[in-house]
């Protein structure tokens, strides 16, 4: 991953221009279509499409670390930007990822997810329209569990 993505990645770049609306506010929503709205713009936003062109990979049973929990991301779409959220933290984006016609969308990366929750990726296409894929996942806090007994 390069410099760039990498502090994409971490949030540590985020007023770098993009063709989206709040770039810099995004990072403090914790409301998953909020935030989305935010980057995007409600019309855009209003017209974002499912695809399977898009692959979400994560756990299929339950992500026993929630530090730690492993997604991929995959499409064949030529893009402008892929950017990922989800809905079990404080703050809904993740990682918002500059990409242009050449670039090979395959990432792979672990996410911290405090409970269950959706991740929601968005591919906004080099045609201006949004694409979007949503994968499910299950958390389980084992260090809360022992604390139980």
């Amino acid at each position: 991953m390069s410099l760039k993505k990498t502090l994409l990645f971490l949030g540590l770049l985020s007023s770098t221009v993009y063709a989206h609306k709040n770039p810099d506010k995004v990072w403090k929503i914790s409301d998953l279509n909020a935030a989305t709205m935010a980057l995007y713009g409600r019309e855009a936003f209003s017209h974002i499409q499912k695809s399977d062109r898009i692959t979400v990979t994560a756990p299929t049973a339950i992500a026993e670390d929630p530090r730690n929990v492993p997604i991929g991301i995959k499409s064949d779409i030529k893009a402008k930007s892929v950017a990922i959220f989800q809905d079990a933290n404080p703050k809904s984006l993740t990682a918002l990822i500059e990409t242009d016609a050449h670039s090979i969308i395959d990432y792979e990366m672990n996410i911290i997810m405090e409970r269950k929750g959706t991740v929601f990726v968005v591919v906004e296409g080099l045609d201006g329209q949004l694409y979007y894929k949503r994968a499910f996942i299950y958390v389980i806090c084992m260090p809360c569990m022992a604390q139980g007994m």
